[in-house]
């Protein structure tokens, strides 16, 4: 069996990061100049709709792409990850089909996470740039506040999670392979 890899399911990942992390940005900039009325006015025609809406999903998706892989640089710098080269190499040469299209499901599905941490403390950011536009509805800036923190807090332990669920069916692979003396 050839690895496939989930084109769809990957570029969309991608896509949904960088776009949060747009949106943050957007927040954190109106925040501090209540821009959205600009933005309002120039993006209701139909002209810029077409000419920003193709760039716009490019820039998402890129931006979803490097801010994913930086965020998992950083992340495996503090927290040492369960996926080593050393288990990489025991399933590459195992020929388990299903444990090597698991690895790579694992590894997508950490990057992608630990770039959703990136994309959950912008938006985090931009809603508490957001409180003081809310007026009384305050408060609802700091609960989206507070639920950003949790998730960007939550995003990079359940993909350390994944990981270690993973490792046990390495080493069982291992074991097996290993000559009976």
């Amino acid at each position: 069996m050839i690895l496939t890899k989930p084109a769809l399911e990957e570029v969309s990942g991608y896509l949904g990061v960088g776009s949060l992390e747009l949106l943050g940005a957007f927040f954190i900039v109106d925040g501090a100049t209540n821009f959205q009325p600009v933005a309002e006015s120039v993006f209701k025609t139909t002209t810029w709709t077409l000419i920003a809406t193709v760039p716009l999903l490019v820039i998402s998706y890129v931006l979803g792409l490097v801010s994913s892989l930086g965020a998992e640089a950083a992340i495996n710098r503090i927290v040492r990850p369960a996926l080593t080269a050393e288990l990489f190499a025991v399933v590459s040469t195992s020929g388990n089909e299903l444990l090597v299209q698991r690895y790579a499901d694992v590894e997508r599905h950490t990057r992608l996470l630990h770039g959703c941490a990136l994309a959950f403390l912008f938006l985090a950011l931009g809603c508490w740039s957001e409180v003081r536009m809310l007026g009384e509805f305050g408060f609802v800036g700091y609960l989206c506040l507070a639920g950003g923190l949790l998730l960007s807090i939550l995003c990079p332990l359940l993909a350390s999670r994944l990981q270690h669920q993973l490792v046990p069916f390495i080493e069982a692979v291992r074991a097996r392979s290993r000559p009976s003396a």
